[in-house]
Formats: C-alpha cells, structure tokens, sequence
C-alpha cells in the first residue's frame, strides 16, 4: 500500500513527504502537476534537482508547459523557466534558447540566461556574450553575473575587454564580481 502526503511547498521544499520509491507505481500527473504548482507558488522554495525529481517523472514537462504558457503569474512562469536549469537536455535547453531570443519581458530573458549558463555550463556562451550588448543594464548585469560562473577560458578576456566599455556603474560591479569568481576560481586549481 503507498502511503498517502499532500503535496504542500513544505513538505516537498523539506522533503518530509514519504515518496513511494516504485518506479511501477509513479505518482499519477495530475498529482505531480499539484506538486510542482505548489512549490512554484511557495514564498521562498529551496529547490534542487534532486528534490524535483522526487515529485516524479513529468515535473520537467509541467515546468515546460509551465514556463511557456500564457496563464496565471509572471513570477510563477518565471520560477518555471529558471528551474529548467536541473533538466540540462535538449528540450530545456530549445526552451531556454527561444525564451532568449524571443522573451516575453527582460525579467524573463535575466532568468533564462541565468538557467542556460547554470544548466548548461559553456554551451551558454555564444548566448551570454550576445547579452553584455543588451540595451537594457539589467540584462547585461545578468549575462556577466551568469558569465562568471562559467568554467571556460574565453570568459576573462570577454568580460575584460567589455569592462573598459561598458557604461553602467552596476554592469560594471557584476562584471568585477565575475572577474573575481574566475580569479578565485583559477587560483584553487
């Protein structure tokens, strides 16, 4: 007999609820679906891979349907869109890569570049370095932010060369911070 939780954003951001481990006895979609809905709605969700992987096997395709549709709040759709980071396949990334280049506002298109450099480690280039000539400071504040996590050779000398050009006072500080990731990051090698 599987044991029964409701799917709350507590017990599955903590996960407290019991899980039936049976891969021939999954949780029915509709179920996953209220799961996903519900940590997406949670005020502050702590969330990784491997706790939304234990709502079930859909929850990539909820956050798909989730962060595509048209309905229901902006933060939610948004919160979607970032999580797809966790599902580093070539439907997330299709997703991710269409919310670049055709996003439906600049919060959305920060998030998706977040999520592809994050999930993608330095597939993300080409689109980040696009980015640091974005019209709009905040997106190219996230495209250096999102850069200086990147393990890749060519970021320091990208985001050196655009430092010296680029107008923004706050652009520039995340392009510090980036550059001071990278130099942390190559001294512990």
């Amino acid at each position: 007999m599987r044991s029964f939780c409701l799917p709350t954003a507590a017990t599955l951001v903590m996960g407290v609820c019991a899980l039936d481990a049976s891969a021939a006895d999954p949780r029915p979609r509709e179920a996953q679906r209220a799961a996903v809905l519900s940590v997406l709605h949670a005020p502050h969700p702590n969330v990784d891979a491997a706790k939304l992987a234990r709502i079930g096997p859909d929850v990539q395709a909820i956050l798909v349907e989730t962060a595509t549709g048209k309905s229901g709040p902006a933060a939610v759709r948004m919160r979607a869109l970032g999580w797809l980071q966790y599902y580093p396949n070539a439907t997330s990334r299709a997703v991710l890569v269409g919310a670049i280049a055709h996003p439906e506002s600049p919060e959305a298109l920060r998030v998706a570049l977040a999520a592809l450099a994050n999930g993608f480690g330095a597939e993300a280039l080409p689109h980040l370095q696009a980015h640091l000539h974005h019209r709009d400071a905040l997106v190219r504040e996230a495209a250096a932010h999102a850069l200086g996590h990147l393990d890749d050779r060519r970021v320091r000398p990208l985001l050196e060369a655009q430092l010296e050009r680029e107008p923004s006072l706050t652009v520039r500080d995340a392009m510090v911070s980036a550059l001071q990731r990278i130099a942390t990051r190559e001294r512990s090698r």
